[in-house]
């Protein structure tokens, strides 16, 4: 491994390392806890690392004055510890939801969404789930109640270029099939890309596949050039 593809490792790692502590801190908005818990089904070192860190928060809270409950707590915690122990295969088995592109993707004959994303989608292999953006490019926006962060799986054909654009707000974006590169680096199936707010980039579509794609953004997206800035009113 090269150094250029070091420093990439770490700094994925840096973006994945911080938002699971966040997760485990209970801090993360509806639609970034449903994008960690999706991310975790999709990598085992992170589901890993996540337990570990829940663990060191039990501990931490065994050296916490006690404070009183609230009724029914205890079954409630205890309901979901049982939960988590259904059978690994069993769940594992249970994890994906498999949909039929649209005729609008025919080089791809299945793909997956994780859950728990794919509880909160409409049917996918239906074409009126989604809005096409340009060519190569199509969205499905994702309603969450109670954030104003919008929510967004993008499927962008094999080859394709996204126009460069820019961030009004942090977007946070996971892979769920294929991958893409751009100035910060390559990312495929289950890897976490951040862009900070004011943030420029070009994401490129692998071309072995169609990649799809859940973004968070807490702004909207601006698109440079002329052609672009007429993109962005179908994008935000």
């Amino acid at each position: 491994m090269n150094e250029q593809n070091i420093t990439e490792k770490t700094k994925k790692d840096e973006v994945i390392g911080a938002l699971l502590l966040d997760y485990a801190a209970g801090v993360l908005e509806s639609p970034l806890e449903i994008l960690v818990e999706t991310h975790i089904s999709l990598n085992a070192a992170s589901a890993k690392q996540l337990r570990m860190l829940m663990q060191l928060g039990g501990i931490l809270l065994e050296e916490c004055e006690p404070v009183s409950l609230s009724e029914g707590a205890l079954d409630a915690v205890m309901a979901e510890i049982a939960r988590g122990e259904v059978d690994e295969q069993t769940a594992k088995q249970d994890n994906v939801v498999a949909f039929t592109p649209s005729h609008e993707a025919k080089d791809v004959t299945v793909a997956h969404l994780p859950r728990p994303l794919a509880d909160y989608i409409p049917d996918l292999s239906c074409d009126k789930s989604w809005r096409k953006i340009s060519k190569g490019l199509s969205q499905c926006r994702i309603q969450f109640d109670g954030t104003d962060v919008e929510a967004n799986i993008y499927r962008i054909a094999p080859g394709t270029s996204i126009p460069v654009h820019s961030h009004e707000g942090t977007e946070v974006t996971l892979v769920l099939s294929g991958g893409f590169t751009d100035e910060t680096g390559a990312f495929g199936p289950g890897d976490i890309a951040i862009q900070e707010t004011g943030a420029t980039h070009k994401p490129v579509a692998d071309d072995d596949g169609e990649c799809i794609v859940f973004a968070i953004n807490e702004g909207n997206i601006r698109l440079a050039s002329p052609i672009g800035r007429v993109l962005s009113y179908l994008v935000n």
